[in-house]
């Protein structure tokens, strides 16, 4: 069974994200993204299946898999306690330039959801991609982009928002660590080819998908 012993939770840890926040948000920023990965972790019940994804200079050259069990509870706005740990163990060690993973950057109530702490603990540059907006509003949209829109909290810029957010549910896009926003920006539409998901995290959560198909079908 997988423990978050590494991520604990104390009366000060608000106090103490936003003071880390000020410290290393932008220091690892570089202008090369060679190794680009995406990490995913999706759920059964109690047992996971974790997926990283790799790609060199464009084209994808591993897929790395973990499967096991976790008791971790969902804690509002803490979901890094549960997933942190996980994603950990399967990227631990690995040369990565930038990372995407399958969670918020500072688009989060603390400024630093799991896509922050991942980058954080590894000293990695790290973007975080999610499906769901629980820090800050929608603002203006962007001249160039149509259907982006900047998200906006303690009066400065936490992200972007793919999609109309009025007819369906945009994506959600926002610095994990280590990197700018105009970085964060760039990369995205870099790496993003088909729909609103970046191409590393997409095929992350495609191959997640069929191992689990695949134990399901041995079940």
């Amino acid at each position: 069974m997988l423990r978050s012993n590494v991520f604990y939770i104390t009366p000060y840890l608000p106090y103490w994200i936003r003071e880390i926040w000020k410290e290393v948000r932008e220091r690892y920023d570089s202008s090369t993204k060679e190794i680009v990965a995406g990490v995913d972790v999706s759920y059964n019940g109690t047992s996971y299946h974790a997926v990283f994804s790799i790609f060199q200079n464009g084209k994808i050259t591993n897929v790395k898999k973990s499967k096991g069990i976790s008791n971790e509870p969902y804690r509002t706005s803490l979901f890094f306690l549960k997933e942190a740990p996980i994603i950990s163990q399967l990227i631990y060690r690995e040369p990565i330039d930038l990372l995407f993973v399958n969670g918020h950057g500072i688009c989060h109530p603390y400024r630093f959801g799991l896509a922050t702490v991942i980058g954080l603990t590894h000293r990695i540059p790290t973007i975080g991609i999610a499906k769901r907006l629980i820090a800050g509003g929608y603002g203006e949209t962007a001249s160039m982009y149509p259907d982006m829109r900047f998200i906006t909290g303690d009066d400065r810029i936490l992200g972007i928002a793919i999609g109309n957010t009025k007819s369906k549910r945009p994506v959600i896009v926002s610095q994990g660590f280590g990197i700018s926003l105009e970085r964060t920006i760039r990369e995205y539409l870099r790496w993003t080819k088909n729909g609103k998901i970046p191409e590393p995290l997409r095929l992350a959560h495609i191959h997640g998908k069929s191992v689990r198909k695949d134990r399901e079908g041995d079940t």
